[in-house]
């Protein structure tokens, strides 16, 4: 419960993050598909990408000039929910937002919170190279296997400072422009794009455990609303309350999602996004 409520503020922290370069698309295609071929930022610099898909993925540029594709999922999911991570440039280290997991600017698992192991990595192309023989521009191709050291998931995080040093604003994140954002969650399961969305809600624990994404909540009733599939909701009743029979994942947000076969798959709550 400690863990849940601290998230809340951290979510608030984080609330200004770097905006991704996102082009909405009109044609029913996934608007957050990212460019086949994406630009390396400089030496020592991180950049919050989509992909092709829409996955959120972030191009790390180390400062010896090699390069490594690092997924935005935690490997840590609190009940079912993915959780993303954020790039901290004091410590060049990936912290996820919700339970403080650390992983290095590799990928792999460093400190903190209870996330299995490391993260999801891509192999890439070089596409052009630089002055300095570095890739200058890459496309991402398979996805790798991640280092499996991590820590158990009973322990609890340590949870030092968030990103000692700096301030919000120089956070790397993953942010969603207003018009790639679908409105409601049944738009979103009736359009049934390929990848991942992202889409306005508010995640709705029934009493018997039955979640959904919902365009608003009145009383019990879902408004314009979704089934998420995966999430354990008696889990969350149970041990993530805020409130009677209220979890504090409760909050109206926007999320990534895939939709497929009518539900909603792999949600994950956008840090700074949380309606107050």
């Amino acid at each position: 419960m400690t863990a849940a409520v601290a998230a809340l503020g951290i979510f608030a922290i984080v609330a200004v993050v770097l905006w991704a370069a996102i082009t909405p698309i009109d044609d029913g295609a996934n608007p957050l598909a990212g460019p086949d071929v994406v630009t390396v930022p400089p030496r020592g610099d991180v950049s919050a990408i989509f992909l092709p898909d829409g996955r959120p993925v972030f191009v790390v540029h180390h400062e010896d000039g090699s390069v490594s594709v690092v997924d935005a999922f935690s490997s840590h999911r609190a009940w079912g929910v993915e959780e993303l991570n954020v790039w901290c440039p004091s410590t060049r280290e990936f912290v996820e937002v919700a339970h403080e997991a650390r992983f290095d600017e590799y990928g792999d698992y460093a400190s903190a919170g209870p996330a299995p192991g490391g993260l999801v990595t891509f192999d890439f192309t070089p596409v052009k190279l630089d002055d300095l023989g570095d890739p200058a521009s890459i496309e991402i191709r398979a996805m790798r296997e991640p280092s499996p050291e991590g820590s158990a998931p009973e322990v609890p995080p340590s949870r030092p400072p968030f990103c000692p040093g700096v301030g919000a604003g120089s956070i790397v994140g993953h942010s969603i422009p207003e018009g790639a954002i679908v409105q409601t969650p049944a738009a979103a399961v009736e359009a049934a794009p390929n990848g991942w969305i992202a889409v306005r809600g508010t995640l709705h624990v029934a009493s018997d455990g039955f979640v959904q994404l919902c365009a608003e909540i009145d009383g019990e009733h879902c408004v314009d609303g979704a089934a998420v599939r995966g999430i354990d909701g008696i889990g969350l009743m149970l041990n993530v309350t805020r409130g009677p029979e209220v979890t504090a994942y409760e909050e109206r947000q926007v999320w990534l999602a895939r939709v497929d076969g009518g539900v909603l798959d792999d949600i994950a709550g956008i840090p700074g996004t949380i309606e107050r």
